[in-house]
């Protein structure tokens, strides 16, 4: 079985949601989803809920076309937290975007079985702005 996760900030025009949230498959177990979960609180992200959503027509199917039709995976729906929110998700995804992408890698090699190690951001370069070609060993061109 292949994993697929699918990355997202929530947008909640009418309420202004706060915290992250993982939606995983009706055909799938919530064991990654809830190491996700698990991982994000330990990251400093508040965490809303994880949990299946059914299509109303049809409530043998999942409610999102990408979890529906993404047959013979384990396919989740990772929501980092709200891009508008009115509590403290937009400080924690602007200055805590490294922490919570590395709850997820964290949280995949727990799933899976393997070591986790932390990665250095040590020796990243992080694009500037205004940049615009990358050529080779040359270096940028804006």
């Amino acid at each position: 079985m292949q994993l697929i996760l699918f990355f997202h900030h929530n947008k909640d025009t009418s309420a202004g949601g706060d915290g992250a949230e993982v939606i995983y498959s009706l055909r799938n177990s919530d064991r990654l989803s809830s190491i996700i979960s698990k991982n994000f609180t330990q990251a400093g992200q508040n965490v809303r809920k994880f949990y299946q959503r059914r299509l109303p027509s049809n409530p043998n199917l999942d409610y999102y076309y990408i979890l529906r039709n993404t047959p013979n995976n384990e396919s989740i729906i990772v929501e980092y937290g709200f891009a508008d929110s009115t509590g403290d998700d937009v400080n924690q995804l602007k200055n805590n975007w490294e922490g919570l992408a590395e709850a997820v890698v964290k949280s995949l090699a727990e799933y899976i079985g393997v070591p986790y190690t932390p990665i250095s951001m040590e020796n990243t370069y992080i694009v500037k702005s205004g940049v615009t070609i990358f050529r080779g060993n040359n270096g940028y061109i804006n």
